[in-house]
């Protein structure tokens, strides 16, 4: 699945167009592409593979980004996996700490009879 952004008009309103296939969304990532390279005036009808379809005026246009949604979700696993690394050496880095396991163990207790038992 690919996702084609395109952000235009004087507010920059964004809108994102799903793709099943690669070569559709690319083709409209380079027909857009290049109409933003030459100023060229004109609009572009672009429908997307879920129903969805926009008129661009080309001109309006302020940037596009083509993006692959399986490598985007591989990339969010891959920094979801390497946070969850950083949790676990951070957990056992405090357990070797000396102040946090100070902090840990609590205060310490003073008894009221300086260490003395009443045998009362």
């Amino acid at each position: 699945m690919f996702s084609l952004t395109v952000c235009f008009g004087p507010t920059n309103m964004v809108w994102a167009l799903l793709f099943k296939e690669k070569a559709k969304a690319f083709q409209y990532h380079l027909d857009i592409s290049a109409a933003m390279n030459r100023d060229a005036p004109g609009t572009l009808i672009a429908e997307d593979d879920f129903g969805q379809s926009i008129t661009i005026v080309l001109t309006d246009v302020h940037g596009i980004a083509l993006e692959d949604l399986d490598q985007i979700e591989e990339a969010r696993i891959l920094r979801s996996l390497a946070n969850a690394r950083g949790e676990v050496k951070a957990r056992q880095r405090a357990a070797t700490d000396p102040v946090i396991r100070q902090a840990q163990q609590g205060p310490a207790v003073i008894s009221p009879m300086g260490g003395q038992r009443f045998n009362g």
